[in-house]
């Protein structure tokens, strides 16, 4: 007679799936056992609540999420499998996230454009408290600031002209284009506002000279040759005349005037009546000597 009588057996393996093995007696005696083993997969798992994966066992493993029942962290309430906020409180049931300090290369390597902004913030703000204090008045300098114009309210024409002059010149001298361009205008206006009978020959060569500076060369030229038309061996147009071709690249007409100034200088300062020679006289004597 057969023995129908037969155990099942249903062992989980790690991967949600079941083992079911069959056993049952062998017809006869002494005879073996049959065993039946049938692999059955289990229900799809559901996929984890906060990253999608396929989550199996108590946590994700993927993200770590607690998959199983477990207390609210807020209320002790038992929270359902994949709940976000708790049903009786409605605390959030994701862990608390924490920023860990930045590493020591890391803040090694913002040190240095730390320090950097800092510095430029305390400059910035010398800058400003140092504007505001030009802005607050002072008492009066005897030396005047290199953007500040002279007071020409109680000067003559001709005063205020030899004053805007000297300023630009002494600028140019120094390099300061910022005060030569400045002032150049209102030495230019102070000329135009001259009467004829204060454009003598020193003045005329003055304004030529500013004209020079600024490289305003044929301008230069005219006023060189209105001296040389009212006095035609005077030195200041020689000296004009070659000083202007030089920067102009004419080499020819530069070397032709100098040799003129030369053929003409002992003549020329023995004149007592030339003024500009007297007040001037180093200039030329340079020019003279100079290869």
């Amino acid at each position: 007679m057969v023995s129908l009588a037969r155990a099942v057996l249903e062992i989980p393996d790690g991967d949600g799936v079941l083992a079911r093995w069959l056993y049952s007696p062998a017809s006869g005696h002494g005879g073996s056992h049959d065993q039946v083993g049938v692999r059955m997969t289990a229900n799809p798992s559901m996929p984890c609540p906060r990253c999608g994966a396929p989550a199996h066992g108590p946590y994700c493993s993927q993200c770590g999420l607690p998959l199983g029942d477990r207390p609210c962290g807020a209320c002790g309430t038992q929270l359902s499998p994949g709940a976000r906020f708790c049903s009786q409180c409605g605390a959030s049931t994701a862990p608390r996230q924490t920023h860990p300090a930045a590493p020591p290369a890391l803040l090694a390597t913002r040190a240095p454009w730390l320090l950097t902004g800092i510095v430029t913030v305390i400059a910035i703000a010398a800058v400003v408290y140092a504007a505001g204090a030009r802005g607050k008045p002072s008492a009066p300098e005897t030396v005047l600031a290199a953007g500040t114009p002279p007071d020409l309210s109680q000067l003559t024409l001709k005063e205020q002209f030899d004053r805007l002059n000297d300023r630009v010149t002494r600028a140019a001298e120094q390099g300061d284009s910022a005060t030569t361009v400045t002032f150049w205008p209102m030495a230019a206006a102070a000329y135009q506002n001259l009467p004829p009978g204060d454009r003598d020959v020193d003045t005329r060569f003055h304004m030529a000279w500013l004209h020079y500076l600024v490289a305003e060369y044929p301008e230069a030229l005219a006023l060189a040759d209105t001296i040389m038309r009212e006095s035609p061996d005077n030195l200041f147009g020689f000296y004009l005349r070659a000083t202007i071709a030089k920067a102009q690249g004419d080499s020819a007409r530069a070397q032709s005037s100098r040799a003129a100034f030369r053929a003409h200088f002992d003549a020329e300062v023995k004149k007592t009546d030339r003024q500009e020679y007297i007040d001037h006289r180093a200039m030329l004597d340079q020019f003279q000597n100079a290869h």
